[in-house]
């Protein structure tokens, strides 16, 4: 979740909304009201059009394959080859993570100069604009409509930022001491976090951890998940019922994330859950080569999709969303927020596009190159990424410093002022 910039941990995110819950609760206060509707409203408004468009094109699959290849025929009088379907439909998919992209780009000079509030009521205009794009696509007989709302939808997704704490007064106090440790500092730019030695490993584990969120397969289960459990040997009148166990495992898993993120670390959910998530792919690709033996396999493997949901957003979606706030300090933190932004919605019109053509050519391995980025995930974090629990944005970017200044950090013990000073000359 991403609140105006940073993103918001499931435990502050569920306290608000149990803390607005209670408040609203008495008559005498107004603002509760206010705050519970506004926390209503960043849900229904933001994550849930984020996660309802990723994952709502995979049910009219088939129909939207059919009316693409039917279009065409009216047009030409010839059907479009099936590898064209094929084409054209990932490319509806994955032109909503290329439209978040541009709406990355656009949220900052829009929040500049009209406000965050006035760009979020601007940002209805592409939802709107969307939704009549959607509506009368088939009367208009364009399939080129569809692709371009999904492309519409994904800048309105990626604009939709609101923000909310759990604890005000302690968070304002670590920002105040980071604030006067960096102070002087001017902020940086993306490409300067690239070539700051002292952030490398910073740097490295946005990037490898970011792009192992969005490379392991979730998202393309989302996306595709009518497709993988066809492939999977499940019978077509239930597909719809496993769609819906699919979004009730990451529902579950979120209210998991929210208990366990506080008390067990960020390092051990991340390994956990790479972990599971490499044992599950491993079952799966096992189901699917004996699902033609056993008249059970394909329900094993569908609970093998379930539990590698379960075990992604109990661990890498929990946790890797915060990390560009806990690694980097109040200088470097705007451009890992560009970089991370970016590299997501990169990354996942990579997945939408690809993972259809991944699927026709490997067939029963087609979990097979989710299965190695989990385990690249759960490496790299188990051997270079420091547990962030508990722990201040300085005290952690003195973690950071000793790690990659291995020479420096045998000297004298320094305070973070002169820890951040230094790395600057």
């Amino acid at each position: 979740m991403e609140l105006l910039g940073r993103p918001l941990s499931a435990r502050r995110f569920t306290c608000c909304v149990r803390l607005a819950a209670e408040v609203s609760l008495a008559p005498s206060n107004s603002q509760g009201r206010v705050l519970f509707l506004v926390i209503c409203a960043a849900g229904i408004g933001g994550t849930f059009q984020f996660g309802y468009n990723l994952s709502i094109i995979n049910a009219p699959t088939l129909h939207i394959q059919k009316f693409t290849n039917e279009t065409w025929q009216a047009r030409t009088g010839k059907p479009l080859p099936d590898h064209m379907v094929l084409l054209v439909w990932s490319l509806i998919v994955s032109l909503f993570p290329m439209g978040g992209l541009f709406g990355a780009l656009l949220a900052g000079p829009m929040a500049i100069k009209l406000g965050r509030k006035k760009s979020l009521l601007v940002n209805n205009i592409f939802v709107v604009a969307a939704a009549l794009l959607f509506g009368f696509s088939h009367k208009a007989g364009s399939f080129e409509m569809i692709m371009l709302g999904r492309l519409l939808m994904g800048v309105s997704a990626a604009l939709q930022m609101l923000r909310g704490t759990q604890d005000v007064a302690e968070e304002m106090e670590e920002m105040e001491e980071e604030r006067a440790a960096c102070q002087g500092r001017q902020a940086r730019r993306p490409w300067e976090l690239f070539q700051d030695r002292g952030l490398r490993r910073q740097v490295t584990s946005l990037v490898v951890l970011g792009s192992a969120m969005e490379l392991c397969g979730n998202d393309s289960v989302y996306a595709y998940a009518s497709s993988v459990f066809r492939e999977a040997g499940v019978p077509e009148e239930k597909i719809q019922y496993a769609i819906i166990g699919t979004g009730s495992c990451e529902l579950f898993a979120t209210f998991v994330s929210c208990v366990v993120i506080e008390r067990v670390g960020r390092k051990v959910l991340l390994v956990g859950g790479y972990s599971l998530m490499t044992c599950w792919a491993s079952i799966f690709t096992a189901a699917l080569c004996l699902k033609n033996s056993f008249p059970w396999m394909p329900y094993l493997a569908m609970s093998c999709v379930f539990a590698f949901i379960l075990s992604f957003g109990i661990g890498p979606a929990g946790v890797t969303g915060i990390l560009a706030t806990e690694l980097f300090d109040q200088t470097a933190r705007p451009a890992a927020y560009m970089v991370c932004g970016a590299l997501m919605w990169i990354m996942l019109f990579l997945v939408g596009i690809g993972f259809p053509f991944v699927m026709e050519s490997l067939s029963h391995f087609l979990f097979v190159p989710f299965l190695g980025v989990c385990i690249c995930g759960a490496i790299y974090a188990g051997l270079f990424l420091p547990e962030t629990k508990g722990k201040t944005f300085l005290e952690i970017s003195e973690d950071l410093h000793r790690l990659s200044l291995p020479v420096q950090a045998q000297g004298p013990t320094r305070s973070s002022r002169e820890v951040i000073q230094s790395t600057e000359l």
